[in-house]
């Protein structure tokens, strides 16, 4: 009974033989696909954390980081550019403000073509940046038909304006000329009060830019016959130069003496900047003033008897302050 149930497991077990190398083959094949990516990734972690065998380690100091490298580099500039010295700041106060003005009365207009070089050369050589002149012909035919004022002014490479008061045309007449190498800014011209056909009179005025700086000049010539009259337009040149707030300037001939009432008008709210100056006039006097408001300092001055007029070049050195009381 033993044996035969013996023989039977044997023969079940050679049935089974076959069924279970069938089974163990497709467990190991799942086995296999399961646990081969994570044994490629087990060792390729092996190979990260371990130093090639090639390279020894470096052992960084607990004390210090590594420094950067620099973004850009930086080069040393040349000698000369170096001494190069930096663009000061513009202060508007510190802005030196200074200029020379001349008042010159060319007797009459009588002065030929010729003579105006000559003119023009003593305002060259006293250095003049603003020049009023009087008895000045622009056009008419007793001096040669030539607009004396542009020819003065383009032989200093100046601007020139013009006051027409007397023999006027359409083409010029008799009067008064600013010159000034700064931008004139505007100007015009206002007729005094006359009386009696005497010859008429007026007041030219000019806006003038000095470095910035509005200066209003105004250049007139007064009656010689009159002292009434004289009164009467120092009067009305009076409330026009009033009427102006700034910088402002008078000058010319005044036909006037120092202490005459026409010159103390003017006093009363300008200044005698040539007051130690000497006389003005072949005839001897002052009759020639420049006379600034409290925004104009003076300084030197001088009395050229040139020669070329019965009237005196007077020039004087100015200081202007600036828009604010610096």
């Amino acid at each position: 009974m033993s044996h035969h149930r013996s023989r039977q497991f044997s023969v079940r077990l050679k049935e089974l033989l076959p069924i279970l190398a069938v089974v163990l083959t497709v467990g190991a094949i799942a086995a296999l696909t399961v646990l081969a990516p994570r044994l490629g990734d087990s060792k390729q972690a092996s190979a990260d954390a371990s130093p090639s065998p090639s390279v020894e380690p470096v052992e960084a100091s607990p004390s210090s980081e590594p420094e950067p490298l620099p973004k850009f580099k930086t080069l040393e500039a040349p000698p000369v550019i170096n001494r190069i010295p930096k663009k000061p700041k513009i202060d508007p106060c510190a802005v030196p403000r200074n200029l020379t003005v001349m008042t010159f009365n060319i007797k009459g207009g009588k002065v030929s073509p010729g003579e105006l070089g000559g003119i023009a050369g003593v305002i060259r050589d006293a250095g003049a940046d603003i020049v009023l002149l009087q008895e000045v012909d622009q056009n008419r035919r007793r001096s040669g038909n030539v607009d004396q004022p542009a020819v003065i002014a383009s032989q200093l490479g100046m601007q020139s304006v013009f006051g027409a008061n007397a023999y006027i045309t359409d083409r010029g007449g008799y009067g008064t000329a600013i010159l000034s190498r700064f931008p004139i800014d505007g100007y015009d011209n206002t007729h005094l009060p006359n009386s009696g056909g005497k010859e008429q009179r007026g007041l030219l005025r000019a806006n003038i830019i000095v470095e910035g700086q509005r200066l209003v000049v105004f250049n007139t010539h007064l009656d010689h016959t009159s002292d009434s009259l004289r009164q009467a337009q120092i009067g009305a040149v009076m409330a026009k130069v009033n009427a102006y707030d700034g910088a402002k300037l008078l000058g010319g001939d005044l036909n006037a003496g120092s202490g005459s009432g026409v010159l103390g008008t003017a006093l009363a709210s300008l200044s005698d900047a040539g007051a130690s100056l000497g006389a003005s006039h072949d005839g001897g006097g002052r009759v020639d003033y420049l006379l600034p408001n409290s925004w104009l300092a003076a300084g030197d001055g001088d009395v050229d008897p040139t020669g070329l007029s019965d009237h005196h070049a007077v020039t004087i050195d100015f200081s202007m302050r600036g828009a604010a009381d610096c």
